[in-house]
């Protein structure tokens, strides 16, 4: 399909993340050291919106059961608990990155 436009590059300041719909796909664009990554927005577990959850440097965490995944890779490192149960999660979905002349671009 192509990259498309979603935010001015000084949008989403270092450290921060910013949710957006790209052609009907919640995508979950994070600036980790200064470079941003592109992830799904929704957990692989249950749904959980992962734009609500904590993000510590690389890792965002689901609100709903605590899944973390990397940003940079979409990898599940820690799976979701319930309780004292350990569940899986799936790899994230992840969306290749650039930023051109300001404007980052998203590709789904």
């Amino acid at each position: 399909m192509g990259f498309v436009e979603v935010a001015k590059a000084n949008d989403i300041p270092a450290g921060q993340k910013k949710l957006f719909t790209v052609q009907g796909k919640e995508v979950l664009v994070v600036n980790y050291e200064g470079k941003h990554y592109a992830i799904g927005g929704r957990c692989t577990h249950m749904n959980g919106e992962l734009s609500k959850g904590k993000l510590e440097g690389k890792l965002v965490t689901c609100p709903r059961h605590g899944s973390v995944f990397d940003v940079t890779t979409g990898e599940c490192v820690t799976g979701p608990r319930i309780v004292f149960l350990k569940f899986r999660a799936k790899r994230a979905p992840t969306y290749e990155v650039k930023v051109e002349g300001g404007s980052i671009k998203v590709d789904v």
